[in-house]
């Protein structure tokens, strides 16, 4: 196995959970916030944090995108990424809004109603405010992803991150191209991380992703994986940041705090890959097949929301006149298991389909 195709188990177990918050953030805390104000209770704060989810996602990608470089391969390994970043971003895109296609089409979509139930015309009521059609199908998964995605006008609302993703990935390989042409790089990667999380960019995320998978390569987290010390503290620090989103359920974050949460973000994921028993957990057999289902699993539990869960409260609510939490709570949890079901057989179809795609566009390389 070449070095540019070592894959680092951590990384994808942390993507995994990253994915699992953000599903618990829209099925528990987004669909069920008026309707059973308890999933709000302090204590399930860490399970619905899902803006610290995101921004992980960012880290993450800029690690992962940047690792075979680090690791040896070089120019030649961005080569491959690059040629094949829009295919590996747009195929499960495509087949994701392909899903909600079908689903408007046959009228499988019962959010409108649902919203209205569970009081969320303010979220829930705001999707899919248009007709379907094939050709609008197409544009938005082919380029209006990336370019002109709104709430309402998408076939995916979840996907407003896809814009960042390939910008971000843009900006990692650019600055890998340039790596060994500039004096200090390391540097002007930190630089660049201060400056845009000092001004709320998501785009931060990236670069703090690309020095984590530097330093990786320089023996820093082998060595703090070896320091007893920095093992108690790193384990703290997590315990510290768990405990503050336990405090501080409830209050408001204004956007002023965006730069704080993203410097959040970049010290819990540090801490995960430095810390030997976080690392190990995020190892373990269950935090990589979550790994593997994260990416389908982000794209394929909107259609599961405005189909199955919408449906289900539709029906439980007609059939006894008022709002049964503790079904709605089971019916969250459903969601959560068969939006799982659904991403493992998507990520059987996406491999497949993808491998087709490398076989088309990796001969162009030299």
């Amino acid at each position: 196995m070449t070095k540019q195709h070592v894959r680092i188990n951590e990384v994808d177990g942390i993507r995994g959970w990253a994915a699992f918050l953000v599903l618990l953030f829209h099925a528990f805390g987004e669909m069920l916030k008026f309707a059973v104000p308890a999933v709000h209770f302090a204590w399930f704060a860490p399970f619905l944090a899902g803006d610290i989810a995101v921004a992980i996602f960012f880290i993450l990608s800029g690690d992962a995108l940047s690792s075979g470089f680090f690791a040896g391969g070089g120019e030649r390994a961005i080569d491959r990424l690059l040629v094949r970043r829009y295919l590996r971003l747009t195929i499960p895109i495509f087949m994701s809004c392909l899903l909600t296609y079908l689903i408007m089409a046959t009228g499988l979509d019962f959010h409108m109603k649902a919203a209205e139930i569970l009081q969320r015309q303010d979220w829930l009521g705001q999707f899919l405010q248009f007709n379907q059609s094939l050709l609008g199908f197409l544009r938005y998964s082919i380029i209006g992803v990336y370019i002109s995605h709104t709430r309402e006008l998408s076939y995916n609302p979840f996907l407003w991150t896809m814009s960042v993703e390939m910008i971000g990935s843009m900006l990692v390989f650019l600055l890998c191209y340039l790596w060994h042409r500039l004096k200090k790089p390391h540097l002007l990667c930190f630089l660049l991380l201060v400056w845009l999380a000092a001004i709320g960019s998501f785009f931060s995320l990236f670069f703090a992703g690309m020095l984590m998978g530097h330093y990786r390569q320089q023996g820093l987290f082998e060595k703090l994986l070896k320091q007893r010390n920095y093992q108690l503290l790193a384990f703290a620090i997590v315990v510290i940041i768990i405990g503050t989103s336990i405090a501080t359920a409830g209050i408001h974050r204004p956007a002023a705090l965006l730069p704080l949460m993203l410097c959040v973000a970049m010290v819990l994921v540090f801490c995960f890959y430095t810390q030997r028993h976080l690392k190990a957990f995020f190892s373990n057999k269950f935090s990589l097949f979550l790994g593997e289902i994260s990416f389908p699993l982000y794209l394929v539990h909107f259609q599961v929301l405005i189909s199955l869960m919408s449906w289900l409260v539709i029906q439980d609510y007609t059939a006894k006149g008022s709002i049964d939490q503790m079904a709605f709570l089971g019916f969250a949890c459903l969601t959560v298991v068969v939006s799982m079901l659904v991403a493992w057989c998507f990520r059987l179809i996406e491999q497949q389909i993808l491998k087709r795609a490398d076989a088309l566009v990796l001969p162009i390389l030299i």
